[in-house]
């Protein structure tokens, strides 16, 4: 059944229309496409302020109304004038330590978790009739004459109409949950603060990014608004909507700000930008790509005071850290490191070289970007119309002393053979490559180019990665698994866990990520079977080695993840 014919349902069982008024109503919006409510109100059967207030009812969230909006003087300084008008929001007081506020929409969960991380509290919601909101805030805020007389003044009934119109239109369209139980991957996008400059907006845009632990800001243009997401823990959530004419002031900031040319709008462009956040350096990579609807732009974060760089912390099991400082210990080999964009490669190949910095060798990297500065270690930029590429920075690198050299990336089959050959003359050499497992590198460089004999005299060890959401520790709990599923992954004996999405982890049950690995020691055995020029898949059987998804399945059982996570970055 949907959610319109329940509503009409509800309104019948209060009384507030008749059977024969539902059937009009609902054939009403066959013809016009209306919602239920829309078309009910459309009729005069009902009046806004009992639609709102039956919504609102049947989502568990109190309708206040007359002298149940008493407003404690002391509150109103944690939300801002701009705020409460622009988001009809209303502070009511402090209850068990959470503020309660009164809102039009009380549906608008990127508003409410905006309040949340802008008061330090947690923050219970109540509905009112936007009227009566936008009234107060007048009075409350403003100090308007107008609204002392009694009635809204021309700005609140407009703000209350935006915020009535939102509301309807989310409620009725399936959003109507309490907000505390809805993700906020799902949540419905907030308008800006008013009066807010070009710098203050990208501002603004910038630091909800670093204070969700983003990885990367989307500012996407669409049709009619410009919508911002954030990509935390590996997934991309909703964050504000600004109006369409905000687009060109926002982009042309960021552009200012990464150097950019503001008036290339048709040619894809990248930049750098370092600013301070909240009293702390923070990089960020700029990307603009031309669309229909104007530049997309996308802001990588590289905050380094969020990266942990210890080996310890990357999730390598104490037997598979073995396997690598062995490998890192010798004085010469190749130890490239496997996964796509987005696995935490860069991050274990900083962590390795941070370890071998010891100021007893020469460390050198050829990156593409830069992404941490780290000191003691001589880290170069690619750059390629200026001429360096990874393949000729590389052959300028080996003049210059160096014991470890860090190659961003093996893209083309000249890289390959320098980075080969280096390992083989004397040089430990760390890289990446783009494969979906460890064995996978074997068929990769073959295929590049690179012969048998000297991909298996190069090569130390292989390593393969991936990175999984942790459970949040506040809100984890035993969760239910069917036989067949323990059965299929030998989890029989295991107690496995499930989020179940609290404040800190803005409900979304997992808080932080983690590496999964797998990894390939060459041994006789795998020596045969590079000469043999075998297949991936046989070379990891032939390894017997552990994979990812058996080294995810570890940690389902230590409780550090779920079997569902685990199963979705590994398919």
């Amino acid at each position: 059944m949907s959610r319109r014919i329940r509503l009409g349902e509800s309104l019948v069982e209060s009384g507030l229309i008749t059977e024969v008024q539902l059937d009009e109503a609902l054939k009403r919006r066959l013809s016009s496409g209306e919602r239920i409510g829309e078309a009910l109100v459309g009729l005069g059967y009902i009046s806004e302020r009992d639609l709102l207030k039956t919504l609102a009812q049947d989502a568990d969230i109190p309708f206040l109304e007359g002298r149940e909006l008493v407003t404690d003087p002391t509150v109103l300084g944690l939300v801002s004038p701009a705020v409460a008008r622009s988001q009809q929001v209303l502070p009511l007081r402090i209850e068990a330590k959470a503020l309660l506020v009164a809102m039009g929409n009380p549906f608008d969960v990127g508003v409410i978790r905006s309040l949340e991380r802008s008061t330090g509290r947690h923050v219970r919601v109540a509905a009112a009739d936007p009227t009566d909101i936008a009234d107060l805030i007048e009075r409350l805020y403003m100090g308007a004459a107008a609204a002392l007389a009694g009635g809204a003044s021309s700005a609140a009934q407009e703000l209350a109409a935006r915020a009535r119109s939102t509301w309807t239109a989310n409620a009725q369209g399936g959003l109507a949950t309490a907000p505390p139980s809805l993700s906020s991957r799902t949540a419905g996008a907030t308008m800006p603060e008013e009066g807010l400059t070009a710098a203050e907006l990208a501002d603004e845009v910038i630091r909800r990014g670093v204070l969700l632990a983003a990885t990367d800001i989307h500012i996407e243009p669409l049709e009619e608004i410009v919508q911002i997401r954030y990509r935390v823990d590996g997934l991309l959530q909703n964050g504000p909507a600004y109006p369409k004419a905000l687009q060109a002031s926002l982009l042309s900031r960021i552009k200012i700000l990464a150097s950019l040319d503001i008036a290339e709008s048709r040619l894809p462009q990248d930049g750098r930008v370092r600013t301070r956040i909240d009293g702390r350096l923070v990089d960020l990579r700029v990307s603009t790509f031309p669309t229909v609807h104007g530049e997309d732009t996308v802001l990588r974060i590289l905050d380094r005071s969020r990266v942990d760089l210890q080996m310890e912390s990357l999730g390598i099991s104490p037997d598979d850290l073995a396997l690598v400082r062995d490998a890192m210990q010798k004085p010469f080999g190749l130890f490239p490191v496997t996964g796509p964009t987005g696995s935490g490669k860069t991050t274990t190949l900083y962590s390795a070289m941070l370890e071998l910095n010891t100021g007893e060798r020469c460390l050198i990297t050829l990156e593409d970007p830069v992404e941490y500065e780290i000191e003691k270690i001589r880290q170069s930029q690619i750059n390629v119309r200026a001429g360096l590429t990874f393949a000729s920075g590389l052959r300028s690198m080996l003049r210059h002393d160096p014991d470890v050299i860090l190659v961003g990336e093996m893209r083309d089959q000249e890289t390959v053979q320098i980075a080969l050959s280096a390992a083989l003359t004397g040089h430990l050499v760390l890289t990446t490559l783009h494969t979906t497992t460890a064995a996978g590198a074997v068929p990769r460089l073959l295929d590049m180019g690179a012969e048998p004999f000297i991909v298996a005299s190069a090569i130390s060890l292989i390593a393969g990665q991936r990175l999984v959401r942790t459970l949040c520790p506040e809100c984890k709990r035993p969760a239910e698994l069917a036989p067949a599923v323990r059965a299929r992954f030998k989890l029989e004996d295991a107690t496995v866990y499930q989020g179940m999405g609290c404040n800190l982890c803005r409900n979304t049950g997992f808080r932080g990520r983690i590496g999964i690995f797998e990894f390939l020691p060459i041994t006789e055995e795998i020596v045969s079977a590079i000469y043999e020029r075998r297949s991936s898949e046989e070379i990891r059987r032939i390894s017997g080695r552990p994979t990812l998804l058996d080294d995810g399945i570890k940690k389902v059982r230590a409780g550090v993840t779920t079997l569902d996570e685990i199963l979705r970055v590994t398919a």
